[in-house]
C-alpha cells in the first residue's frame, strides 16, 4: 500500500490515519497541519485507492489490508501508535484492534460505520445486485452510495471530495468488494462487544449521520473504555465538514492519553 509520512522527531508519538471508501489520504487535508505540530504522521492509501494497487480477487480484503498496515508499521519501526479511522477506515481500525491491539495506543473513530439503518442497508444491497451492477457503471453506483450516506446540502463538500477521489478506484469489482465490506461492518462490531480490550477510544459522529448514529450509540453503550462525542449540524464525514471541532476533540483526546501514560510511568 502507498503511504506518506510527516516526521517531527523521534521523541513524539505516531498518529496513523485511515480513510473512507473511495477516498485516500488526501481526505485528511484539514488534519495534517495541526497534528504534525505534535506528532509524527502516517497516512495510508488502502488497496485500490489513491496510488495503491488493488488486492487480488482471491484475497480477503479485510485481512490483507490489516496485514499491509501492520507491515508498514514494521517497516517504519513503529511499535505502536494512535489511530484515527474515518468511515471505512473505522472498520479497518476495529479489525486491527481485534487482531493486533498491542499496536494501538488509542483510537479516534470518526463517522464510525457499525449497524446500518435497515432502509439504507436494503437500498445498498439492491444497488449491488448483479443485474443492477451490470446496467450501471461503478461511479454511478458509488454516487448512489454517497448520496445515501451524505444526503443533505451541508454534506456537499464531503460528498464532492469523495466522488472526485473515487474515480481512482478504477474498476467496478474494486468498488463492489469494498462496499460489501462496508455493509458487513456490524459483524466486526459484534466481535468487539464479545472480546474485551483495553484500548481507549473516542467515537466522533455528526448529529446528521442518519445512517449510522443509532448503531454507533448502541455500540458505545456496550463497549468498555469508550466515549461518544456528537457534533451538531454535521453529517457522516465529520473530519471535513466540522474539521475544527473534530481536530480539537481528537487532538485533546490523544494528548490526554499521553499525559496519562507519562504520569503512570513517573509514578
Amino acid at each position: 500500500m502507498r503511504y506518506i509520512t510527516y516526521y517531527k522527531n523521534k521523541n513524539v508519538d505516531w498518529v496513523v490515519f485511515l480513510h473512507g471508501l473511495g477516498g485516500n489520504h488526501n481526505i485528511f487535508y484539514k488534519q495534517i497541519d495541526i497534528f504534525k505540530e505534535h506528532f509524527n504522521l502516517l497516512l495510508v492509501d488502502f488497496p485500490g485507492h489513491g496510488e495503491s494497487k488493488p488486492v487480488e480477487d482471491h484475497e480477503n480484503l479485510l485481512k490483507v489490508t490489516s496485514e499491509k498496515t501492520i507491515k508498514i508499521l514494521n517497516d517504519l519501526h513503529i511499535k505502536s501508535a494512535h489511530f484515527i479511522g474515518v468511515s471505512l477506515g473505522s472498520i479497518i481500525l476495529q479489525h486491527l484492534a481485534l487482531k493486533a491491539p498491542e499496536r494501538i495506543k488509542s483510537m479516534v473513530v470518526g463517522g464510525g460505520v457499525a449497524k446500518w439503518e435497515t432502509y439504507g442497508y436494503l437500498l445498498a444491497k439492491f444497488a449491488n445486485l448483479k443485474f443492477i451492477r451490470g446496467l450501471l457503471p461503478y461511479m454511478t453506483l458509488y454516487k448512489i452510495f454517497t448520496y445515501l450516506v451524505l444526503p443533505k446540502g451541508n454534506h456537499k463538500r464531503s460528498r464532492d471530495i469523495f466522488i472526485r477521489h473515487a474515480k481512482k478506484l478504477g474498476t467496478k469489482q474494486q468498488f463492489i468488494k469494498w462496499s460489501n465490506l462496508a455493509m458487513d461492518s456490524n459483524i466486526i462490531y459484534k466481535k468487539l462487544n464479545q472480546e474485551t480490550n483495553q484500548i481507549n477510544k473516542i467515537y466522533i459522529s455528526g448529529s446528521e449521520d442518519h445512517m449510522f448514529i443509532k448503531g454507533i450509540n448502541a455500540h458505545v453503550e456496550n463497549e468498555q473504555n469508550s466515549v461518544l462525542h456528537i457534533i451538531d449540524h454535521c453529517g457522516h464525514v465529520c473530519n471535513i465538514e466540522k474539521a475544527k471541532e473534530f481536530n480539537n476533540i481528537s487532538l485533546d483526546f490523544i494528548l490526554n492519553q499521553e499525559r496519562k501514560w507519562i504520569k503512570k510511568a513517573v509514578v
